[in-house]
């Protein structure tokens, strides 16, 4: 009866110690991790997610010369900012740069014909100085009844389309694969030698295309032009329509008198797949025609330029009659629905307490993500910019990307 206690006490013993080395090997790095999303990113306090800024740029000539305004050195075509004619004293016209840029860059022709590119920092207040050189060559025309130059166009985001990208699950936060609204915009502005202001705008040529819809919420995309009041417009005419049947859009005066534009049309309209909830986020029910709409906004009165800079574009989502709107952080809602329990949001308009978003703006035609798809997988250099405060990997859309995880629409 001994022997057999002890043996018993034996195997509890080595079940025990058995047990105990069976614990201690379990390695915690070795274990399954939670896949990391947009909603882990820590992020620096006050980082505002922009990808461009406001400048101003002046021009200093003596006579008038064609010149163009580029965001980069080499003056390529998408880094068109502005094309013009100067004139005999001071021209001053919006631009929009790249969040980290510094300089500025006026490609003009000499006298012998050869191109030259002058460079110029912002100051402290964003104005970028031009004085051109009196060996420009004169421009050989200007516009009709106009012989003090002065005239020409700007380009929003550049001589080529932006990409903004909603979430859709405002205020809580959604899967961040940021396609629930994808839309592409292009805005034109021609402005010339005003009487009653320097440089006036007459109209806005703006396009709009509906790239992807893969929320479930009845939201319609908008645009509000927060410093054009409605009273200066004469008419909003669709002029131009791809592979939509809209013909015109819907637009009116805000609660402050500014613009606002409606393009619900453009999502009622819209035919999903056979087979599918969505709108062009699964790569097998791929939409190639999207739907295009060309505008021109005309003026009744003379607008200074200046009123028409980029920020002042407001891209938002809205519910029908004045229900929730979700805008990109920092821009107040037209109406008064922004939650009033904010205990999960930050301190600006449409941030979360740690400082996430709900839209992004990014300056080039960029490929959006597949459903239920990982946006830091899809775009690698994404996590570094958005940790960085935006100062690292500021083209992380054209960094390090996976493929299987984008569709691309241009």
């Amino acid at each position: 009866m001994k022997r057999k206690s002890i043996f018993t006490l034996f195997l509890l013993l080595s079940t025990s110690i058995f047990t105990s080395c069976e614990k201690s090997a379990y390695d915690a790095d070795k274990q399954p991790q939670k896949e990391k999303t947009v909603a882990d990113l820590v992020v620096p306090n006050g980082f505002d997610w922009k990808m461009t800024k406001n400048a101003q740029c002046k021009i200093t000539a003596q006579s008038v010369s064609d010149v163009s305004v580029y965001s980069d050195r080499e003056c390529t075509e998408n880094a068109m900012l502005a094309t013009l004619q100067t004139n005999d004293g001071t021209l001053t016209i919006p631009l929009s740069l790249p969040a980290n840029s510094k300089e500025a860059y006026l490609q003009y022709e000499m006298v012998n014909g050869k191109k030259t590119v002058l460079a110029a920092t912002a100051d402290k207040d964003n104005i970028v100085h031009f004085t051109l050189p009196k060996d420009s060559k004169p421009s050989p025309e200007t516009r009709a009844g106009n012989r003090n130059g002065g005239e020409g166009q700007i380009w929003y985001p550049n001589d080529g389309w932006g990409t903004v990208m909603f979430e859709d699950m405002f205020p809580s936060l959604g899967d961040y694969d940021f396609n629930d609204f994808v839309l592409g915009y292009k805005v034109q502005i021609p402005f010339y030698h005003g009487e009653e202001v320097e440089s006036a705008i007459d109209a806005i040529q703006f396009g709009i295309e509906l790239r992807a819809m893969g929320g479930s919420y009845p939201y319609a995309p908008c645009v509000r032009l927060k410093n054009i009041k409605a009273k200066d417009i004469g008419e909003i005419e669709v002029y131009q329509g791809f592979d939509t049947s809209i013909t015109t859009i819907d637009w009116f005066a805000g609660p402050s008198g500014e613009v606002i534009m409606d393009f619900h049309k453009l999502v009622t309209v819209v035919s999903k797949p056979s087979g599918s909830t969505f709108f062009n986020t699964e790569k097998e029910y791929l939409v190639t025609e999207l739907p295009h709409l060309n505008i021109n906004i005309y003026m009744n009165n003379e607008v200074d330029v200046n009123s028409a800079d980029f920020e002042s574009f407001d891209f938002y989502l809205a519910k029908a009659n004045q229900g929730t709107e979700i805008h990109l952080g920092g821009y107040n809602p037209v109406y008064d629905t922004y939650p009033s329990d904010n205990s999960g949001l930050g301190k600006d308009y449409y941030y979360d307490k740690k400082g996430l978003i709900w839209g992004l703006s990014v300056p080039a035609p960029i490929a959006h993500v597949v459903e239920k798809g990982n946006f830091l997988d899809a775009y690698k250099d994404f996590a570094a910019w958005a940790m960085s405060g935006g100062q690292d990997k500021t083209d992380w859309y054209n960094g390090e990307k996976n493929n299987e995880l984008l569709i691309k629409t241009q």
